[in-house]
């Protein structure tokens, strides 16, 4: 239906405008993509070489050359550790002369590995890009911003909003919005909320979403969702299952970060992610920096082709993914085929090779009696399985459960089953479903 012109605020142009920049690198080539992320890249190691001591003294050690290919020299750089920008954070700025230190935002990361790491980033570039990937998964999706959207998370302010946000109101969307922190009441509690509110959207964590659809299966509760939207964790088929068995609705995957935004999106057609060419170069590596083909697991570096106040470059986000093959949907960003955690996720063995945890995971939350559980990993290699279930597992299951350790390569490596009516996850806003434990595993 033709609509009345309309006045929009400049900030509101500038996002409609990126998201139509946005538009245009979804219908290119993967040749015309490659080719505009090197141009972008380039630019970035140009601005790092002048501005920023560390990247200076990192680029002239890998043959920097601004005529030179920018994915080569990429290549030839280190991986940029979390611990690196924790000690030397200030070498790592690249602020140039005149710039207005009010555009400067500090993001830090949740903290999950015990530190935070806080980057600079220039508002001014990063808040309206951040919203039109935002509006452009949201037109992915088929959202209505005309509908009630819910957010519950660890550490949120409550709040009641008219709209989604600015944006939506500027354009004239007027679904209601709420925002609740998860600590403050009981999976009950937060349930009795969403009836009450009836949201078409819930943001959550995914493991959240699972234990609320658990609970409104146990109780008969029904909410009108169209859809969860996943917020901090890796999505488990358990949870997928459990939000589709109580809600009949799908979890979107979205990946991201504190440090750099948006890293990929879930393909509306196909399920798989996408990572986010337009503003940033993610990598999957072995060990040696390599790159892992697709199907093959790999840690992830990121660099932004955006941020200029403090680049991040091959920046080793912790996580372990693997590519997929090329989507069917038309859509040449690269594909990842699965996300499987965190790197310090790793189950070693005997050899000393690492196996990624989530292979347990995935089959361990299809056991139905299992609600919440945590693998540690001793000293001596030991695992302890703890078990949070309504009930004491039965023989059966317990053998299920030695079944799919052994059946996954760690037949050798003793295990240990233990119930526990509630598993401590901490204060952080993600759990840690493998933890490291430095001493030998004892009884009791």
């Amino acid at each position: 239906m033709l609509q009345p012109i309309r006045f929009y605020h400049p900030a509101v142009t500038q996002i409609l405008n990126l998201v139509e920049q946005l538009q245009h690198w979804q219908s290119a080539s993967t040749s015309a993509i490659s080719a505009a992320q090197q141009q972008q890249l380039m630019a970035v190691l140009v601005h790092a070489h002048r501005y920023s001591p560390a990247w200076r003294q990192r680029l002239e050690q890998a043959a920097f050359s601004p005529s030179g290919n920018a994915m080569d020299i990429l290549s030839r750089l280190p991986a940029l550790s979390r611990d690196e920008l924790q000690v030397d954070a200030a070498q790592f700025r690249a602020h140039w002369p005149d710039m207005p230190t009010r555009q400067i935002k500090i993001a830090q990361s949740s903290g999950s590995t015990g530190t935070p790491v806080r980057v600079e980033k220039d508002i001014s570039r990063y808040q309206p890009l951040y919203s039109a990937i935002s509006w452009l998964e949201t037109q992915w999706h088929q959202r209505d911003p005309n509908r009630r959207f819910a957010v519950l998370g660890t550490g949120m302010k409550p709040a009641r909003q008219k709209s989604w946000g600015n944006m939506h109101a500027a354009l004239g969307y007027h679904g209601e919005s709420e925002v609740r922190a998860a600590e403050q009441d009981s999976l009950d509690g937060h349930l009795d909320w969403l009836q009450s509110f009836q949201p078409d959207y819930l943001k959550c964590s995914p493991n959240l979403a699972g234990e609320l659809a658990d609970r409104a299966l146990q109780r008969g509760i029904t909410l009108p969702l169209k859809q969860v939207l996943s917020h901090w964790e890796r999505i488990s088929p358990r949870d997928r299952a459990l939000c589709q068995q109580a809600f009949a609705a799908p979890i979107i995957d979205r990946y991201s970060c504190e440090e750099l935004g948006w890293l990929a999106l879930e393909c509306p057609t196909h399920g798989k992610l996408h990572a986010v060419s337009p503003t940033v170069l993610l990598e999957i590596v072995d060990d040696e920096l390599n790159a892992c083909p697709p199907g093959v697991p790999g840690r992830v570096l990121a660099t932004s082709l955006q941020n200029a106040v403090m680049p991040l470059i091959r920046y080793d986000l912790g996580d372990l993914a693997q590519w997929g093959e090329p989507c069917g949907c038309g859509l040449a960003w690269p594909v990842i085929d699965q996300l499987w955690g965190r790197e310090r996720h790793m189950i070693e063995l005997r050899t000393g090779k690492r196996i990624p945890m989530p292979f347990l995971g995935d089959e361990i939350g299809r056991i139905e009696a299992v609600r919440q559980f945590q693998i540690r990993q001793y000293q001596g290699l030991d695992l302890e399985l703890l078990v949070s279930s309504d009930r004491a597992l039965t023989q059966e299951e317990r053998q299920s459960l030695q079944q799919i350790f052994a059946s996954n390569g760690l037949a050798d490596i003793p295990l240990h089953i233990r119930d526990q009516q509630q598993i401590d996850w901490g204060k952080g806003r993600k759990r840690q479903e493998f933890i490291r434990i430095d001493q030998d595993w004892q009884a009791g």
